[in-house]
């Protein structure tokens, strides 16, 4: 995208300007201190929607009334401005064509413009240069963020207290939030993914929470399927026993409802007879006593193991206290002399040999037993399920039997056949009723189509490939980086320079490779010469990566506050016979800015794009022996009682 700031303009309330031009390219401001140069970022700053306003108190606030910053964008030239904090803080932002002079901007210009809030005026200047994501929502977030103008910024200033800092790299890196906002939305503003990406995020979280409430429906389902065939199905083979109809126990859930629905009648033309439901009740019975003898066998088994886990245990008690009886007993020599007589003792000699033996074959047998008493825990709990399973089996066959002999066997409220069929039919109907409900309506169908629009989605969301992206953009700036630093000025122990940035482990942090597996992170890098290089290598490298991004929204323009500080601290260059300037130092600085010359220059080459950089330094440029290059790009130089007001 083509993008640059066309000037720096402030008015006071009578109307009276004062501007910095400024073209694309490299731009210079040279001077003095407290002149002025250091605001230059801050208004820029300021213009793009700040929330707060930076601008030194003092000349400067009190001179303007409006702030202004006509930038192209694209095929248009718009004019931002914004009114003085004190006064609200107001905004403008119109459109005009690519050509427009801005020898047109007067104070007269903008009357009767429409004044917009800070957040409208932050959602026009985001409009002209495309940045149109709107909803980014995160994993384990709620609602989605905005990707913002004001993180923008973060990758295009310096200031003077950044440029040579070996503990921060990046502008508002010090709140945390807008910190992991800024590193969040880079692959934003490289342009690697808009706002269908976070839109297919956000619609496949949609569909995931959709599929796992149908699970946890199709899971309920399931539950209440198997309860009600459990308790239902004992109610039909009663019924159909009643009729003495044969009944077919392998069905579903569905079926056996659909069967209760429609019930076959009672005929009182047949003959009643007692057959079905007496086979019935005998079939139980013999299913009762099953149950009961494997119930006996399993409590055998499990009393069989508890005591042989209890015998284990006493055995390996016995054997523990036969150790510790050995221990107190153990020989101190090979030979034993009576005291008495000065023999030698081989009986007791002998009885050492024994007990040494007796403890080897202790130990043998507790690193045994102690392998097998603690075995049996895991077999009795398994037991144990086994019982309750067939202990609740047990409980449901009684409870059958229990209901026939009431019910239909021995009950003196039901006598008539009819009464007992009508009865039996009744409690049948109380388990349909869940039915009507819509409760065992299939989602099976849902869950299949949601996997499939799932599947679908990731499919696509992993189309844009944003680790391998991300991959290629750190390489990108890691070559690009060392390459700089082929001409900037790095001390000779770090060389040669393999300098790479955290960007896919979301980090960014720059860092040498000085060993193989070894990091030298900047804080860790003696010299400021070191960190200022570091800076400028990275951010040069920024400026190209977005400059290759046809797709990116990032404006195209740097700033860099004092460059050349921690050659020069005290201001401009006075040569004298007091203070003669260092030509090492004056050759850093001159490669310095050869090197910031030729990358922009290159990037404008390389891609037809030139980007815009804004400098403002102490050097006037005359000793360098770039100097005549460095003077073409000087569009202000405040000395000698000259400043910005």
């Amino acid at each position: 995208m083509k993008s640059y700031i066309k000037a720096i303009m402030i008015f006071n309330e009578s109307g009276d300007l004062r501007q910095v031009p400024m073209e694309p390219g490299v731009n210079i401001v040279t001077g003095e201190s407290k002149t002025g140069k250091s605001a230059l970022v801050e208004i820029i700053d300021y213009c793009l929607c700040s929330s707060r306003c930076t601008i030194p108190k003092g000349k400067i606030t009190d001179f303007a009334y409006l702030y202004v910053m006509p930038m192209l964008i694209n095929e248009n030239t718009y004019v931002i401005a914004r009114h003085k904090w004190q006064n609200g803080g107001k905004m403008h932002v119109l459109k005009e064509s690519k050509d427009f002079k801005i020898d047109k901007i007067t104070l007269d210009y903008f009357t009767n413009k429409p004044q917009l809030a800070v957040k409208d005026a932050q959602y026009e200047i985001e409009s002209a240069l495309g940045l149109y994501v709107t909803n980014m929502v995160a994993d384990g977030e709620k609602q989605g963020k905005k990707a913002s103008l004001r993180n923008m910024v973060s990758y295009l200033f310096q200031h003077q207290n950044l440029m040579a800092s070996k503990f921060a790299l990046f502008y508002r890196f010090s709140d945390f939030y807008k910190r992991k906002d800024i590193i969040e939305q880079f692959p934003v503003f490289a342009g690697m993914i808009g706002q269908e990406y976070y839109s297919d995020l956000i619609e496949l979280g949609s569909l995931k929470a959709q599929l796992k409430k149908k699970i946890k429906t199709q899971n309920a389902y399931e539950k209440s399927s198997n309860y009600v065939k459990e308790n239902l199905q004992p109610l039909m083979q009663d019924y159909y026993a009643l009729l003495d109809i044969p009944f077919n126990l392998d069905i579903t859930t569905q079926k056996l409802l659909r069967l209760a629905s429609d019930l076959p009648e009672f005929d009182d033309s047949k003959l009643f007879n007692e057959n079905g439901i007496a086979e019935r009740y005998h079939n139980l019975n013999n299913q009762l006593e099953e149950l009961r003898n494997k119930e006996r066998d399993i409590l055998l088994q499990i009393d069989n193991l508890d005591d042989a886990g209890k015998n284990g245990t006493e055995f390996t008690q016995m054997l523990q206290d036969l150790k510790e009886q050995t221990t107190i007993s153990e020989f101190s020599g090979d030979k034993y002399t009576c005291p008495i007589c000065g023999n030698n003792c081989e009986e007791i000699s002998q009885d050492d040999s024994d007990l040494l033996e007796a403890t080897t074959w202790l130990d043998k047998e507790l690193e045994i037993t102690s392998k097998y008493t603690n075995d049996f825990s895991e077999d009795v709990r398994k037991l144990k399920e086994i019982h309750s399973e067939i202990e609740s089996n047990i409980k449901s066959v009684w409870q059958q039997i229990k209901n026939i002999e009431r019910k239909f066997i021995n009950s003196k409220e039901l006598v008539s056949k009819r009464e007992k069929v009508h009865y039996a039919k009744a409690r049948i109907t109380l388990y349909t009723d869940m039915a009507d409900s819509g409760l065992f309506e299939s989602v099976d169908e849902d869950i299949k189509d949601l996997k499939k629009r799932i599947s679908l989605l990731e499919e696509k969301i992993n189309g844009f490939d944003i680790d391998t992206k991300k991959a290629k953009a750190q390489t990108f700036l890691a070559d690009n980086m060392n390459k700089l630093s082929l001409t900037l000025d790095f001390e000779e122990e770090y060389r040669p320079i393999n300098l790479n940035f955290g960007l896919i482990d979301e980090t960014f942090d720059i860092y040498q490779h000085q060993k193989k597996f070894e990091k030298i992170y900047l804080y860790e890098m003696g010299s400021g010469a070191n960190w200022v290089s570091c800076h400028i290598a990275l951010f040069l490298s920024f400026l190209r990566y977005f400059a290759t991004q046809e797709q990116s929204p990032m404006p195209l323009t740097m700033f860099f506050d004092q460059p050349s500080q921690v050659y020069f601290p005290q201001g401009p260059f006075i040569k004298d016979e007091k203070k003669e300037l260092s030509q090492t130092d004056m050759k850093a600085v001159n490669q310095m800015y050869k090197t910031i010359f030729d990358e922009i220059n290159n990037i404008g080459k390389t891609t037809g794009i030139l980007p815009q950089i804004l400098i403002v330094d102490h050097v006037d440029g005359k000793d360098l022996e770039v100097k005549d290059e460095f003077l073409s790009y000087v569009r202000k130089d405040w000395r000698n009682g000259v400043a910005l007001i």
